[in-house]
């Protein structure tokens, strides 16, 4: 299925951006809902992510273990990397 390890670490870099991206989009689409409102989608991108690696992990069981490592912890490196940058929300003002 994968080729090589560097195919691995490259695939699993872009599900990750792409999970991280979507999780960032649906958080800074509810920053200034309700804390209840906010937290769900937390608590639901972090499940979310979770079970996008399971699922990748499942599909890529018949393959060698450095490969399905390499593509987890790239996976979940650039998922880190959206986590990062703090989310802007509303107008600073000085009181």
């Amino acid at each position: 299925m994968i080729p090589s390890a560097l195919h691995a670490a490259a695939y699993g870099a872009l599900l990750g951006a792409l999970a991280g991206w979507l999780s960032r989009l649906a958080l800074r689409k509810v920053i200034n809902s309700s804390d209840s409102v906010f937290f769900s989608v937390f608590v639901g991108g972090i499940f979310a992510r979770l079970g996008l690696l399971l699922a990748a992990i499942c599909l890529l069981r018949h393959e060698k273990h450095i490969i399905i490592i390499l593509f987890a912890a790239s996976m979940i490196l650039v998922q880190m990397f959206f986590e990062v940058f703090p989310i802007k929300h509303g107008t600073k003002r000085n009181t």
